[in-house]
């Protein structure tokens, strides 16, 4: 079976705004040759092949995974760097995280990339995956914004089609890609062109997998793909997640250092990490899995504006504050070293105006109209509210500057991670 995204189709979307115009090509027709491969009954134990499980969601993912009796063993493909292997990088993320995952001997660790022909791996353990593996998982790939259109579709819109072709190869598996609410921001073809941190090469390598796997299930490959929010710590790494990595929480800084945040009608996307991986599997190891789901738990300005004692005003004049505050200043620039201060002095400037762009409001609604036209139930047990403040609390650059409000609501953390 051999499956290719055709003539550049993915560009051209891109630059019409068109998923339709979206091509993908097969040696065969997908659903016939899904329905003759062999597969394991539904209610036989699974085995999972988990992509960028040593990443913050993929730790979450291989935690719940050990301790999930529906799997019986977990392939963890992680790629070597330097001296360390891929079982010690997984550790060392387990304790960045303070999370402990179960004893289990289900666990394989593979030192590889599926960027890789053959992922990287030996020719008997590649045929191992082929015939063995019944779901695969990919959490994997970077979360930086900073690069164009082409890096992105090397690194993760291509390898999707290779991801896809192996799900149809000697046995029936499934395929459940991490999307991004990010993607959801297009709604009009002048979106494409826009300069903002939201409309950049990270943003339309999101949109281009959300459509693209939607075309190929509709086609009869097995592919889902989850429309994921900001994953922030929850009571499995006592609330600790990657912190200023995040731009949500760039954006939370920025609010509490105005000592305000705007009126909004809608909501902000986010979700624990462990609810998160929680709905994925469900829905992965269901008999008829969706093919798009958004596992989110929002959270409302008013909210924060509540639990962070920030006060609600109008976006314009929040943005116009918040701009004034932030703008470029020659008093800032260093001038033993000119050029290179006054250019971080300019990029500073600049980011905070594109971390709040001035159709800001309007993107949030289109991700808060995405989210929950198909809403789906989720386990969520801690309010959405009470996740976020608890992590805020774990930011020394954001909690040192909560007020009294904030941190005397405590919300109860087990003494050892789950």
């Amino acid at each position: 079976m051999r499956i290719s995204l055709r003539h550049n189709s993915d560009r051209l979307a891109l630059l019409t705004g068109r998923p339709k115009l979206l091509s993908v090509g097969y040696s065969a027709d997908p659903s016939i040759v899904a329905r003759a491969l062999p597969r394991r009954a539904d209610d036989e134990r699974k085995n999972v092949l988990l992509l960028g499980g040593n990443g913050f969601v993929g730790m979450h993912f291989l935690h719940d995974l050990l301790d999930d009796e529906r799997i019986e063993k977990v392939y963890a493909l992680v790629r070597p760097k330097g001296s360390n292997s891929g079982a010690a990088r997984i550790a060392r993320q387990a304790r960045k995280y303070k999370m402990a995952l179960p004893e289990s001997d289900k666990l394989v660790v593979l030192e590889g990339s599926y960027l890789e022909p053959s992922m990287g791996l030996p020719e008997a353990r590649y045929e191992e995956l082929l015939s063995e593996v019944d779901v695969v998982i990919d959490a994997a790939g970077g979360t930086t914004h900073e690069y164009p259109y082409s890096r992105y579709r090397r690194e993760k819109v291509l390898p999707t089609v290779t991801l896809a072709e192996f799900c149809l190869t000697r046995r029936f598996k499934t395929l459940h890609v991490i999307g991004s609410v990010g993607s959801e921001v297009y709604t009009r073809l002048r979106d494409f062109y826009r300069p903002s941190f939201f409309f950049c090469g990270y943003s339309k390598m999101k949109y281009v997998v959300k459509h693209l796997s939607l075309r190929m299930n509709r086609d009869g490959v097995p592919i889902h793909v989850y429309q994921a929010p900001f994953a922030l710590g929850g009571p499995g790494t006592r609330f600790k997640d990657p912190g200023m990595e995040y731009s949500f929480w760039n954006m939370v800084w920025h609010m509490v250092q105005q000592g305000r945040t705007y009126q909004f009608g809608g909501t902000n996307p986010m979700v624990a990490g462990d609810v998160l991986t929680r709905a994925v599997l469900n829905n992965a190891l269901s008999q008829a899995p969706r093919p798009i789901s958004y596992p989110v738990t929002p959270v409302t300005n008013e909210q924060l504006a509540e639990r962070l004692g920030l006060d609600l005003v109008p976006y314009k004049e929040f943005r116009r504050g918040l701009v004034r505050t932030n703008r470029f200043r020659l008093g800032e620039v260093k001038w033993r070293n000119p050029i290179a201060s006054a250019r971080r002095e300019w990029q500073r400037a600049s980011f905070v105006r594109s971390l709040f762009p001035r159709c800001l409001p309007e993107l949030l609604t289109s991700i808060d109209t995405a989210v929950r036209a198909p809403a789906v139930p989720l386990n969520a047990g801690i309010p959405a509210i009470d996740v976020l403040v608890e992590n805020a609390r774990n930011i020394r650059k954001i909690a040192k500057d909560l007020p009294a409000l904030a941190r005397a609501e405590q919300v109860a953390t087990p003494k050892k991670a789950a």
